[in-house]
């Protein structure tokens, strides 16, 4: 199979591709469970503990501190109180399964034919999109456009994804009607920290949630969080969103975690709330602090393994143009048929 890098050039235009992570050799062909695999040598299932390596990371040299957020836009006085909105049914199953994030930034091209072949090949049900952000604006239209009919004529759904900052509520809500009306099958709002840049807070996340949700209509509207740890579950507006939410997509970004402890305390944490679709990390994180290093195979495994056990809806891996070969022959190979508890 090509290196990633070789790979992604030709998935993705200029100005679109992330420097990709050191490549492991494959520990299994890609496709496990996709059209026209071919037969792979898969790891034991259920998946056992695997601990993260190298770890403890090197330690990192102290940075200057995160400037306080500007006044946003739109003052807190200025953001209307919401209600819950009715109860709705919504069509769950482009979010289930397998599937794989794409950062494809402002101006990037991509090629949709062979992100689609790809994706077959891995047995993937969706591919996550950026289609936009408060700093970009809205560009998803051409590469919706491209991604779209292609993704249906294979049975793979496409949600586009946004970093919503909440400065402007309308603003920010207005690229989710947009993302729809360009054909995604639904649309995940990445609401980060304020550290990120966000403007967090119960009645700002409601008031935009309640606009995506309007917007959105009866497809899936999915909310991008921070894994559910005991300081994030202290601080994060978590029972604000789930109203207006059909599904929850934890950021489980272990580190030097175990893997599957931290997929599996992330979906406890959540689920009681919404479905969890939780996102695997499939990127270095050695700029954040954290591990040097893509996940093994073995890890990748291994949170798969336990969301679906776990009673996850499905699992998704961020992101294509970071991981490396291993990373996405694991995602591949691994033959989700199902939620399973136990």
């Amino acid at each position: 199979m090509p290196g990633l890098v070789a790979l992604l050039a030709l998935l993705v235009g200029p100005g679109g591709v992330a420097p990709a992570g050191p490549a492991e050799r494959p520990v299994a062909a890609v496709g496990g469970a996709g059209a026209g695999a071919r037969p792979s040598t898969r790891y034991p299932i259920p998946a056992p503990p695997v601990q993260p390596e190298p770890c403890p990371p090197p330690p990192s040299p102290p940075g200057p501190p995160s400037p306080p957020l500007a006044p946003p836009i739109v003052p807190d006085r200025a953001i209307p109180v919401v209600a819950a909105p009715p109860a709705r049914t919504v069509d769950l199953a482009p979010i289930s399964g397998k599937g794989i994030w794409l950062t494809v930034w402002k101006g990037a091209h991509i090629d949709a034919a062979r992100i689609v072949a790809l994706a077959r090949r891995a047995g993937l049900r969706q591919v996550w999109l950026r289609t936009g952000s408060s700093a970009d604006g809205y560009y998803g239209a051409p590469l919706l456009h491209a991604l779209v009919p292609a993704a249906h004529r294979a049975g793979i759904a496409v949600i586009a994804w946004d970093f919503a900052s909440m400065s402007d509520p309308v603003a920010d809500a207005a690229r989710a009607r947009d993302a729809v009306r360009d054909g995604a099958d639904g649309f995940a709002t990445d609401i980060e920290s304020p550290a990120e840049g966000t403007y967090l807070g119960d009645r700002r996340v409601a008031y935009y949630l309640s606009l995506v949700r309007a917007a959105v209509g009866d497809r899936p509207v999915i909310a991008v969080v921070p894994r559910p740890l005991r300081y994030w579950l202290a601080n994060y507006p978590y029972a604000a969103e789930a109203p207006f939410v059909d599904a929850f997509a934890p950021m489980v970004y272990w580190s030097c975690t175990e893997p599957g402890r931290a997929t599996l305390e992330a979906i406890r944490g959540l689920a009681r709330m919404r479905p969890v679709v939780p996102i695997g990390q499939d990127y270095d994180m050695a700029s954040e602090g954290g591990r040097h290093g893509l996940p093994s195979g073995a890890e990748i495994w291994r949170f798969l393994d336990v969301a679906r056990r776990g009673g996850a809806l499905g699992a998704s891996l961020y992101d294509l143009e970071s991981g490396g070969t291993a990373q996405l022959d694991a995602l591949g190979a691994y033959p989700w048929t199902g939620r399973r508890s136990g």
